[in-house]
């Protein structure tokens, strides 16, 4: 008698609602194992591509550290010698001062501080060659960079202002695209825009084989709704790079070494405001563009 009393007191919203979720209880448990275990499957693929990716990043980012370590100990020596060569070009000029007053009184020193003369002015023009040398392989590295983005923005000046911005940072160039030219919300299939846009870039890219390339998925902070294929931010961004990866593959001239996936999730936001717009900003895949350091890493590597 207490339990039908207390069952006619429930509202009929409720009874509604608790209808509605016995019966999506009973559909989910009716999900056939075999679609699990392919969900199961294609997570644990992701987490793979997202591990090795993550160590890629690693890789590279311990390489950039060392390049910019080097970076600095180079700005060091080349102050170093600066230093070295006021100091040399006044003991040269010092020691020829001397080397005529020699002459003049018939001194067989003269002989000795002659060859120490010849010897120091070798050091220095040595030096002074290495500094050179370093001074240009830096002066081409930037204007490099600089010829990237030149080819980027003209094969993509369409874009410019519909969701496409170009930019040079920590010495790479930067195209960031937002998720209104790329990706429906929660999607991660590219549309008829974007895929113009990823296609003109690979166009570029097939015709600068020196350029490295990474691609980074980003979200926003709002949690991803788990829908069978993705789980959360994380996994839709991995998707959503790996998806532009494969479009820009499609270029037959471009070496998959070359290229970089990478789901960055909500972690690297532009804006931190929880707001509509900052969140819109935060939405967005970059393609970050690296020309080939090797032979400025061999210079490097020269011993002075």
């Amino acid at each position: 008698m207490y339990l039908r009393s207390k069952n006619q007191n429930i509202d009929p919203n409720m009874k509604r609602l608790l209808l509605f979720m016995v019966i999506v209880g009973i559909m989910s448990s009716c999900v056939s194992m075999k679609k699990f275990n392919s969900q199961k499957a294609d997570a644990l693929r992701l987490e793979g591509e997202l591990t090795s990716a993550k160590s890629r990043i690693d890789d590279l980012n311990e390489k950039n550290e060392k390049l910019n370590n080097e970076k600095i100990q180079l700005i060091k020596d080349s102050t170093r010698l600066f230093n070295d060569k006021v100091y040399l070009q006044n003991k040269l000029n010092e020691l020829q001062n001397k080397y005529q007053q020699l002459l003049a009184d018939g001194s067989a020193e003269a002989a000795r501080m002659l060859k120490e003369l010849e010897n120091k002015e070798l050091s220095l023009n040595e030096q002074m060659r290495r500094v050179s040398e370093l001074e240009t392989m830096l002066k081409s590295r930037e204007e490099a960079i600089d010829e990237i983005r030149r080819k980027v923005a003209d094969a993509l000046v369409g874009f410019e202002g519909k969701g496409l911005s170009i930019s040079i940072r920590n010495g790479n160039v930067y195209v960031s695209m937002d998720d209104k030219l790329l990706f429906r919300s929660g999607s991660f299939e590219i549309g008829p825009d974007g895929e113009r846009a990823v296609r003109d870039l690979s166009a570029v890219l097939a015709q600068n084989q020196d350029i490295n390339v990474m691609v980074e998925g980003h979200t926003d902070d709002v949690p991803y709704r788990p829908n069978g294929q993705l789980k959360d931010n994380l996994d839709l961004s991995a998707k959503r790079a790996t998806t532009v990866v494969r479009l820009i593959l499609e270029n037959k001239e471009i070496e998959p070494s070359r290229i970089i996936a990478a789901g960055r999730g909500e972690s690297l936001p532009i804006d931190n405001a929880k707001t509509s717009e900052a969140r819109a900003k935060n939405r967005r895949t970059e393609i970050i563009l690296t020309p080939k350091l090797d032979e400025l890493m061999q210079i490097m590597n020269v011993k002075n």
